[in-house]
């Protein structure tokens, strides 16, 4: 008899990047795996929703509701009773008048850090929220050692109901003819030459403003490298910051938006460093992609980065912009090191698959199931 799951799947209709990523390749990989799998996908239909096809054991379900706190409140709450769903998943908040056993994935635990802007009001909403979620979800599920002690920690959780499911590199992130992505990126974006590479930057602790003091700081030492290209959205505020920032290398900073993943392997691909200078990460998986895809990485020693990236990327201070130039500048004229960190940073990236989080994932719905 299948095992009926259901899912708050509004994230993998966005472009939410991170989280869309992570349902989606659950999912799929869950629908793969196990034959007595059910999936019901639960999402807002009138916000602009992508579907994307799934197994024939996964379904799409929209749901009108006036509001978002309307549809987590009471739209999902009903159709999951409605459904005869055994177990209900989402990410950080779970509905609070869903009847069935729950799972709770907490990527990471920024709202409890003060680590980001945000009014007061949306922060106690927030944490109240993922407290209660939390507390009552039968497991939580989390990407690293790191998220489950702040997770413990900041929200009083039991540990014993904590699973560490560790996301996947997907299959077309792989490598590619540097020269043929540096030409393919070409035809589609006009971009050539040598750059750095950074993703998703709009949230401050993205430090993309370390980052482009520390590309301005190479542009005055004279280092071979053309570009610094800031893929995914933004708001104009944030580039005109940056843009401030770069003084005399603005013109040398390049805002591609919003990119399907199609294009993104080719900007890893393409790229002659991949920068990722975070204060905090629940995971990193940026980086993880660009290491699967051959280029070397230079980060920030996030405590979750450092857990799969300590020995095959450069970690720097990632408040330092001297110490993030020093390094990608050492990436970028030092041919051994880069191929070291090429190898190296390979080999660790196909260790992750979705295929193992889906196997980890499905040991704690059993334990959610079995504590009912």
């Amino acid at each position: 008899m299948a095992v009926r799951i259901g899912y708050d799947a509004r994230p993998a209709t966005m472009h939410w990047t991170g989280m869309r990523t992570y349902m989606l390749n659950l999912v799929s990989e869950l629908a793969k795996q196990y034959n007595d799998y059910e999936a019901i996908l639960y999402y807002h239909p009138g916000r602009g929703a992508n579907l994307t096809p799934l197994a024939s054991n996964v379904k799409w379900m929209p749901l009108n509701a006036p509001s978002g706190w309307w549809w987590t409140i009471f739209q999902v709450a009903s159709a999951v009773r409605q459904n005869r769903v055994e177990l209900f998943h989402a990410e950080y908040i779970i509905p609070p008048l869903c009847t069935c056993p729950t799972a709770v994935t907490m990527h990471d635990a920024i709202s409890a850090m003060f680590i980001e802007p945000s009014s007061v009001k949306a922060r106690i909403v927030t944490n109240a929220l993922s407290f209660i979620s939390l507390h009552r979800s039968k497991v939580v599920l989390v990407p690293s050692l790191s998220a489950k002690r702040d997770v413990i920690r900041l929200f009083k959780v039991n540990p014993k109901k904590v699973f560490v499911t560790p996301y996947g590199v997907s299959a077309q992130f792989k490598p590619m003819e540097k020269t043929t992505a540096k030409w393919r990126l070409h035809q589609l974006l006009g971009i050539s030459g040598r750059f750095i590479l950074t993703v998703n930057f709009f949230r401050p602790r993205k430090n993309a403003h370390v980052l482009t003091l520390a590309f301005r700081t190479l542009i005055q030492r004279g280092v071979p490298i053309d570009w610094l290209v800031l893929a995914g959205a933004s708001t104009e505020q944030m580039k005109q910051s940056l843009l401030n920032v770069a003084g005399e290398a603005a013109d040398r900073l390049i805002f591609t938006g919003y990119v399907s993943d199609e294009v993104l392997v080719l900007l890893y691909n393409a790229a002659d460093v991949f920068a990722f200078p975070s204060r905090y990460e629940g995971f990193g998986l940026p980086v993880l992609e660009a290491m699967a895809c051959g280029t070397p990485v230079v980060a920030g020693n996030a405590p979750a980065v450092n857990e799969f990236a300590s020995k095959v990327a450069l970690l720097v201070d990632p408040n330092d912009y001297k110490a993030l130039a020093d390094a990608i500048e050492r990436v970028l004229t030092d041919n051994e090191l880069s191929q070291r960190l090429v190898m190296d940073g390979f080999n660790v990236a196909s260790s992750y698959t979705w295929d193992k989080t889906a196997k980890l994932t499905m040991q704690a719905y059993r334990a959610a199931l079995k504590a009912g």
